[in-house]
């Protein structure tokens, strides 16, 4: 019986390893790893040019984590000249991901608060901007929940408001760090 028991709990333990291990479209299989790139740009209000912030992460230590993106000012001005200011607050994350053949789908959520005023509290800083109360201030806020399904090197982009842009996009690297694709998505 005790013979019995201890074939039977390894012939379990030994069919969830390779439910776990086999996937296959997981890129693992040929010793390659996928991280996701993503940016949320902006037009910045003093330059008139492109800004924004960039960063790329193994996608396996994303799974359940948040990406804050830096508090930015933000500037819209009508026909006529008048213009509203406005300081945004975003962030990113990540519920889950799945291998497919040639990509990865994922579940993520994104937030973008614009407003008078910004605080962003972190475990090593904390940082405020504000728009002065007699400037015309700029307010909204959008919350992104999708499933998005991205081809390894194919940039998936996201309109937001107020001139605000988000990119993403998942690459392959191999055993030695080398990238195997390419996300055309700008360093800023």
């Amino acid at each position: 019986m005790l013979k019995k028991s201890l074939l039977l709990a390894t012939c379990a333990c030994a069919v969830s390893a390779c439910a776990v291990f086999l996937d296959p479209n997981d890129p693992g299989k040929d010793q390659q790893y996928v991280s996701v790139v993503n940016s949320l740009t902006w037009t910045n209000p003093l330059t008139g040019k492109r800004d924004g912030a960039r960063s790329s992460w193994p996608l396996k230590t994303m799974a359940g984590q948040d990406e804050a993106f830096p508090l930015a000012q933000l500037k819209q001005c009508d026909g006529a000249g008048a213009c509203a200011w406005g300081v945004m607050r975003a962030h990113r994350s990540l519920s889950a991901f799945t291998y497919l053949p040639g990509g990865v789908r994922l579940d993520m959520g994104l937030v973008v608060d614009v407003d008078r005023r910004q605080e962003a509290h972190r475990e090593n800083f904390n940082t405020s901007l504000a728009i002065p109360s007699d400037v015309a201030a700029l307010r909204g806020k959008k919350e992104l929940r999708r499933s998005l399904t991205l081809q390894y090197g194919k940039v998936q982009h996201i309109d937001l408001d107020f001139g605000m842009g988000y990119d993403v996009c998942a690459l392959r690297y191999d055993g030695a760090g080398r990238a195997l694709d390419i996300c055309e998505i700008p360093y800023i």
